[in-house]
């Protein structure tokens, strides 16, 4: 993923935090960012205090892969 010149920060974060998860789990980077995008719009959705929103969905979405790939190997 190019970083976008009009590209948000937020965005550019977001677009990091994918490439990493795909890059640490060995996932393709559009399920990823699928799986980021939903996780992020679910927690938002529900969040009283939205400071770590970011940081859970990276975490759920880490757990849901890794739980991806050990059933798949």
């Amino acid at each position: 993923m190019q970083p976008d010149q009009g590209e948000s920060p937020e965005s550019r974060r977001h677009g990091s935090v994918i490439e990493t998860l795909a890059r640490e789990t060995g996932s393709e980077p559009s399920y990823v960012k699928a799986l980021y995008e939903r996780e992020l719009a679910h927690l938002e959705a529900n969040a009283k205090v939205r400071g770590y929103v970011s940081v859970l969905a990276c975490r759920n979405v880490r757990m849901a892969l890794r739980e991806t790939n050990a059933k798949a190997n």
